[in-house]
């Protein structure tokens, strides 16, 4: 009778090799299969889990060599330094390492608040309402919406990428209107603007860098988007215009438009072609009265962004009338005095007797409602002084008005445009919706006469339009079946369509 064979009695030692060898393979044998029942004992017990996560609608993925991999990564294994950082840390940035304690042009901003009339307390804000902050070499310019804070003295407030307040304040002044020019701080990602230090100040806007060569040639600013009258194919005109002319991005100043003109506008922004600058702050004002805080912001958000700015309406088109500059840019690129920083464009009048239409029904009714294929009916030129509008070097410019600057860092302040060279053409409708003397101002520079646009532009422009607005509004539809094979993909609900035709059928 032999004891457990797993010990290791005397009783081993006195049996002979050929015994002793028996027993050493019978151990094994024994062992290789617990090991082999251990295994798939595990893998069936697996498989089952597996199949009953499943039936409870719940995917599993064998990944065991995948784990084990993880697992065993090696703890010395770097990190990409792109992620070398902890939620305490703000990540290097390279521009934003430089600190200066003073601002340029400091002692002309000076002087011009002292020379230049002073401008009457506009609105009624109480705070400075910060719009955007755009960062350059040597300063931080930062816009505001208020513009009653002329020259009143302020304190920059700067903050790093988790919005900690950084403690070196910058002293300041709003000037121009609605500007306050700060200096720069290592780390600033966020500035604020206060009165006092030792107030709390309103929220924080992100700093935009501005600081290699500008990535355009010629940007357009759109004024600002509002009022009743549908927009989509006055935008899409306005934007295909000015590309065909030669600009490469346009800032689109919105205080409101409809849902079906925002679709449009949102698709402009998905391909690159805008960006959308809302216009709303914490204290009232008519939708009308946006302007001059629209105008000094294009300027200052076009500084080192664009070679040249154009700063219109949505109802102008300036118009290049000698056969020499095809487009604005050809003519641009044609202007090697430094000295001319504002081109200043004459303005000629367009009747514009009704609405533009507020949806897109088909090509015809949108080729016949173009506002240069129903409206050509155009004055006299105004006089120079009579609403033009600009085209700017902006980065010169000191201080920006709706027709012209007011001051200017180098050049002439502006260089008059002959309409010959090019005018603004400007759809004017006749229904006064704000100002009621718009009608009588245009119909002063009688007589009319027809003048159609370009036929290059018009034929180029026509195609334009309808691509865009068809690939916005004319959505490919598919009949309701198909449309409820889909639907019941989703839970077995119903197509709104097909419930309305089963409710008919019975």
């Amino acid at each position: 009778m032999f004891r457990d064979p797993f010990c290791r009695f005397s009783i081993f030692r006195r049996v002979q090799p050929l015994v002793q060898n028996t027993f050493h393979l019978l151990f094994a044998f024994i062992l290789i299969i617990f090991l082999v029942t251990c295994y798939f004992s595990a893998s069936n017990e697996n498989n089952e889990t597996i199949k009953q996560g499943r039936d409870a609608g719940h995917y599993f993925t064998h990944t065991t060599e995948f784990n084990k991999n993880i697992h065993n990564a090696p703890l010395s294994l770097r990190e990409n330094t792109l992620f070398a950082f902890n939620s305490s840390n703000c990540p290097y940035k390279e521009w934003n390492q430089i600190r200066t304690d003073s601002i340029p042009n400091a002692n002309r901003h000076a002087d011009w608040a002292i020379q230049i009339k002073k401008p009457s307390k506009y609105l009624y804000h109480t705070s400075f309402a910060l719009l955007a902050a755009f960062a350059h070499r040597d300063q931080i310019i930062v816009t505001l919406t208020s513009e009653n804070q002329f020259n009143k003295t302020v304190y920059c407030r700067y903050y790093d990428c988790h919005r900690k307040e950084i403690f070196y304040h910058f002293e300041s002044k709003v000037f121009p209107q609605s500007t306050v020019f700060c200096a720069r701080r290592p780390g600033a990602e966020y500035i604020s603007i206060s009165e006092k230090l030792n107030e709390t100040p309103e929220y924080s806007v992100p700093i935009v860098p501005r600081l290699n060569k500008p990535p355009h040639y010629f940007t357009v600013c759109m004024a600002t988007l509002y009022g009743d009258e549908p927009k989509f194919l006055q935008i899409v005109d306005f934007i295909e215009y000015y590309k065909l002319q030669g600009a490469t991005f346009f800032h689109i100043y919105l205080r409101n438009v409809s849902n079906y003109d925002r679709v449009l506008l949102d698709d402009y922004v998905r391909t690159g072609d805008i960006e959308i600058i809302k216009m709303h702050d914490h204290f009232w004002r008519d939708d009308f009265m946006w302007h001059n805080a629209q105008i000094n912001d294009c300027h200052h958000r076009s500084k080192f962004f664009s070679k040249w700015t154009a700063l219109i309406d949505i109802d102008e088109r300036i118009e290049m009338r000698d056969e020499k500059y095809k487009t604005i840019v050809n003519y641009l690129d044609t202007i090697k005095n430094l000295q001319i920083v504002n081109l200043h464009f004459k303005v000629q009048w367009v009747i514009k007797q009704n609405n533009t239409p507020a949806t897109y029904v088909n090509d015809k009714q949108i080729i016949d409602e173009m506002n240069f294929h129903k409206y050509q009916n155009i004055s006299q030129v105004g006089a120079l002084w009579d609403q033009p509008k600009c085209i700017i070097r902006p980065e010169k410019i000191a201080i920006m008005t709706i027709h012209v600057p007011k001051a200017v860092y180098s050049g002439e302040q502006f260089t008059p445009v002959s309409e010959k060279i090019g005018v603004v053409r400007h759809y004017r409708n006749v229904k006064e919706r704000v100002f009621s003397n718009a009608l009588q101002r245009m119909m002063s520079h009688a007589p009319f006469k027809i003048i159609p646009i370009s036929k290059w532009i018009d034929e180029n422009l026509t195609k334009q339009i309808i691509n865009r607005v068809k690939w916005v509004y004319d959505v490919i539809d598919v009949t309701c079946e198909e449309k409820q094979k889909i639907y019941k993909k989703h839970g077995g609900i119903s197509a709104p369509c097909w419930i309305e035709e089963k409710a008919m059928k019975d």
